[in-house]
Formats: C-alpha cells, structure tokens, sequence
C-alpha cells in the first residue's frame, strides 16, 4: 500500500507539467495546426508555440526542424533521464486531470467549472516549463491559453465523475491501477540505477575530443544564407474582395512611399503587426525556407536596401526590406561546442548503459527454449 501512495504522489502531476513532457503533444492540445505555423525570433530561427499569422515567418512543421537539428548537431540518443520522463508519461496519459490546489489568496482562481477550478500557480507552471521564446509567443497567445484551460476543466470534471461513480473500486480498474504502479515501480529503480552507473567525470569529452567530432562531422554543420528583413504589413479580411481591393491600394502607396522615405518610421506607424512594428518593422534574420511561400521569392531576389512591391498571402499584404544577407557557411567550432559536448556525454553514456547490460546477460549465459518460444507464438493471436 505504501508503494502505490508513493507512486500516487508521482502520477499527481498536474496537467501542465506533463503536457511539457512533449512539444507535440502541447501543441495539439493548445489548438488547431494553423494557430501553430509561425515563428518569430529576434536574431535567430527558433520553432515557437505560436507567432501571429500575419508574420512573415512560417514552418510548415516544427517538429520536422527539431528533428533537422538533431541529425546535424547532436547524436539521437535520448538520455536516461527523457527516456524516463516520456515513460512516466505515456503510462499515465489518462491521469493528466488531477485535483488543484484550494483557492488561496496566494493561489487566486484563474478559470472555473462549477466547483472544478484552475488557479494561477498551474498557469505559471505551465509557462515556466516553456522555453524563454515559446513562453513570450503563449502569453500573446489569448486563445491558445483558453483552449487549455478549457481542456484542463474538462479533464478533472471527466475525473471527478468517474470517482463519483465508483470507478476507481471496480475490480479490473484496480487491477490495472496496480499493474501500472508495479510496471512504473520497476522502471524508475531500474533507469535511476543505470543513470548511477552511466555518471561521467566533469570534464567529459576534453577539447580535443570536441575537436576531433567537429571535424569529423564538418560536413554536416552547413548553415543556410540568411536574410535579415523588415516588413510593412496590412492586414486584408479574408472573403471580402471589396475590402482586400482597398488595402491592396493602400499597401502599393505604401510601398512607393518606403522606397523614398522612412522605411522603419512607417513600419511603427503603419504596420498591424505589432511586434516587428515596434522594432522599425524588423523581423530578424532568417533563412527563406522560415519565410512565407509568398514572400521567400521575392526577397531572395532582392538587394540589400531594395523595397519590395506589395506582396499578397493569406492574411494581407507584405512590404519587404531587404536589411541584410549573410552568405551559407559552416558553423564553427565555438558555435557546435555546445551541442557535440552534449552529444558525446550522450553517446559515452550509452556505451556504458549498453557494456553494463551485456556484461549482465552475456550470449553464452543465455538459454532459449526454441520449442517453448514457438509454441507461446502460436497461442498468441
């Protein structure tokens, strides 16, 4: 009895702490995989929660980029402690609704069901779990928020009732309740146990291992020319021609009147994209493949200092400024340290994990029942 509460007290996570587990699955949870397509960083390419619309940056999928950096700075092997931490999460995917903490002055009450409330300390673990750039893009993100909470109401109402009912002291719940705690049990004392036998030295890889990786897999740290742009956009409602007519006019004007004026005076002044407005119309520095399908020909046939014509997509009209180009190139040593420390730590910590487990099941200490083995294959369907 004592095992299950202990483990209890582990699956009692609240919500946004398992959602953090996987970048994927909050996404899906916050909303709708077009309020997902943006990103929007000053200086840097960096897939957040949620950009605006309107902004000129977009990823077809983010976590196909993840992926993409993963194969060009680092080995893809998880570590012993994500590993655990996805488990701990897959087995308990059902449990995310657990009961809030009571109302407090210090604990205010965000969003409510009736009884079932949300207060601010889920909201600020939530956020505090994000990433600094994905953490500023949620907070601009009103609707995204909403939807969670809403998914969090529904979740502990959803819990609240099955408990009402009993449901927990049926007899084939328990039994799972107990395998679940029994398989989670085993799985932490045996991944804490090797991560205590996969501890490497402070000083783990020295310079010149670094060294050695860095130039062994030079070829795959190319980075892609940038662009560093500013833009003045207009919004246009969609379905309305008469009116996207009007701001197509007024966007051509404006378009004319950059080529000889302030570029970064009527971005503040004229812009609805707030956030690069304030910035003189600066989006940042970006490869063509993060900008819109619309916009990435245009800008990569301009020249530094050119203005765009008035450019179309989805949500309006674009005005282009070519800032700035850095040319493609490789990414130094100073700039990979990082990531190929990271990588063989992971890698020598694998070695380890993997010697440790052969030297525990060695081939010539192993027997196989052939016709066991065959025999429990044909009674399984």
């Amino acid at each position: 009895m004592k095992r299950r509460t202990m483990v209890r007290r582990l699956i009692d996570v609240p919500a946004p702490t398992l959602l953090l587990l996987g970048r994927e699955c909050f996404v899906m949870l916050l909303g709708s995989r077009d309020e997902h397509r943006g990103l929007q960083q000053e200086g840097a390419a960096m897939p957040v929660a949620k950009a605006p619309r309107r902004s000129l940056v977009w990823v077809d999928n983010a976590v196909k980029e993840m992926n993409r950096m993963k194969k060009q700075f680092a080995v893809r092997m998880p570590s012993l402690r994500a590993a655990a931490g996805v488990l701990l999460a897959s087995c308990l995917g059902a449990a995310t609704a657990q009961t809030p903490p009571q109302a407090s002055p210090a604990n205010p009450v965000v969003a409510s069901l009736g009884a079932v409330t949300v207060g601010r300390a889920d909201v600020e673990r939530l956020l505090q779990g994000l990433p600094e750039a994905e953490r500023a893009a949620l907070k601009d993100n009103r609707g995204a928020l909403d939807n969670w909470l809403r998914q969090r109401l529904a979740s502990e109402a959803l819990l609240r009732e099955a408990r009402a009912k009993g449901w927990a002291e049926r007899p084939e719940v328990k039994a799972r309740i107990d395998a679940a705690v029994d398989e989670i049990t085993q799985r932490i004392v045996a991944t804490s146990y090797l991560e205590s036998l996969a501890q490497l030295p402070a000083g783990f890889p020295s310079d010149a291992e670094v060294n050695t990786a860095y130039e062994q897999g030079k070829a795959g740290f190319a980075l892609p020319a940038v662009y560093r742009v500013a833009q003045i956009y207009l919004a246009a409602p969609a379905g309305d021609a008469a009116a996207q007519a009007k701001v197509r006019d007024e966007a051509r004007k404006l378009a004319t009147q950059a080529r000889s004026g302030d570029f970064a005076s009527l971005a503040r002044s004229r812009s609805d994209d707030k956030r690069s407005a304030e910035r003189g119309g600066e989006v940042g520095a970006l490869p063509l493949a993060q900008l819109l399908p619309e916009v990435r020909t245009v800008v990569g046939k301009l020249k530094v200092g050119e203005v765009s014509e008035a450019v179309a997509s989805d949500a309006g009209f674009h005005i282009v400024k070519l800032l700035e180009t850095q040319p493609a190139r490789v990414a130094t040593l100073q700039e990979m340290k990082p990531q190929l420390q990271a990588a063989l730590r992971q890698q020598r910590q694998q070695q380890l994990v993997q010697a440790h487990m052969a030297g525990l099941a060695p081939a010539g200490s192993v027997t196989i029942d052939g016709a066991a083995l065959d025999a429990a294959l044909r009674q399984t369907p």
